[in-house]
């Protein structure tokens, strides 16, 4: 089977650089198949396409409504038989993808669900560093975009912390704070780029990752996976199938996100529509209640150790049983059989 990867920087991708489920074609040239990321290529190969949200293969991830209105093209486009099979990261995503395409059965047809995996080499060694949950908590967040990873909503929980007098640090890892925005007590803020060794150092630190993102982001779970870490996030597109709430992590629900079938490419049209979207609605309380539900659940792991302890128990079995590299290389060496009908 001479298929060529695509090469990309991105969290779904590393799997394929650590534990390869086989030895792919260094060159395009000499290939018959490729398998690329949320791209579609313009060349006579069998093609393998992996997504994450099915419109960002119309070429935009900040115009969305030239992704809405590219719908049919992409129909059309995703039927031709030189697509031979559409990989889906979980079934909320391939849900995702068959209302915009209109639950078309040829394109249904070559929609599989193959989970991530975790960084196995990571995750061992992550597992015996992680400390227990002490009279201080260790909060971390890590992501770019302020506003659509839910910067504010962090600041605020913060706030409601020290008014609360907890004894916690928050390390807030972001290189687009703004820098009239005034910085709470007890938060850290670490604006510069950090190499993957002090990424996963903070990790180890950290007994829970907060994040009330509005926007998509994918990374950040399984880096919380791979380091036994809870995280408290937004119930946002697919990430209910990557974390089981009450189980490998908290899922709280919020008022809007970037993926609403009602909203997306018609209230906001564009990223900067969505981030004033996020902005004026912040400033009128829309994330009051989600803010107080953030604070009560850190405050119950405090007064309630046992159940932190519980759940990075909970992450380290998860990992294996549903996200092990073997899980995910057996399905994409099946997919490449099939495609070369073998």
């Amino acid at each position: 089977m001479k298929v060529y990867l695509n090469k990309i920087k991105h969290k779904l991708w590393e799997s394929y650089l650590y534990n390869p489920p086989l030895n792919y074609s260094k060159i395009r040239l000499f290939a018959s198949s490729e398998h690329s990321f949320n791209r579609i290529n313009n060349n006579n190969k069998k093609k393998i396409i992996e997504f994450e949200q099915i419109l960002l293969m119309t070429g935009n991830s900040f115009d969305y409504e030239f992704m809405l209105n590219k719908r049919k093209w992409l129909i059309e486009r995703l039927t031709k038989s030189d697509i031979k099979f559409l990989i889906s990261p979980t079934e909320i995503a391939k849900t995702n993808a068959l209302y915009y395409l209109e639950n078309n059965k040829i394109i249904s047809d070559k929609i599989k669900v193959v989970r991530p995996s975790v960084n196995l080499a990571r995750f061992r060694e992550r597992k015996k560093k992680k400390s227990n949950l002490g009279n201080k908590i260790n909060l971390l967040f890590i992501g770019q975009r302020f506003y659509g990873k839910g910067g504010p909503i962090c600041f605020e929980i913060a706030n409601r912390l020290n008014h609360m007098k907890m004894n916690f640090h928050f390390k807030f890892v972001s290189r687009d704070v703004p820098k009239s925005y005034r910085i709470p007590k007890n938060v850290e803020i670490i604006d510069y780029e950090i190499s993957e060794n002090l990424k996963y150092d903070l990790y180890d630190w950290s007994h829970f990752f907060i994040f009330p993102v509005v926007q998509d982001s994918f990374g950040v779970y399984l880096e919380c996976l791979e380091t036994c870490t809870p995280i408290i996030s937004t119930n946002i597109y697919d990430k209910a199938d990557i974390i089981e709430n009450n189980k490998t992590g908290i899922m709280i629900e919020t008022p809007f996100q970037l993926y609403e079938y009602k909203n997306f490419g018609l209230k906001w049209k564009n990223w900067n529509q969505f981030n004033n979207y996020f902005v004026d609605h912040f400033n009128n309380g829309i994330f009051e209640d989600m803010i107080s539900k953030y604070v009560k659940i850190l405050e119950n792991f405090i007064n309630n150790p046992q159940c932190y302890h519980d759940m990075t128990n909970n992450i380290a079995n998860d990992s294996i049983e549903r996200f092990h590299p073997n899980i995910r290389n057996n399905s994409l060496v099946s997919i490449y059989k099939n495609m070369y009908h073998l």
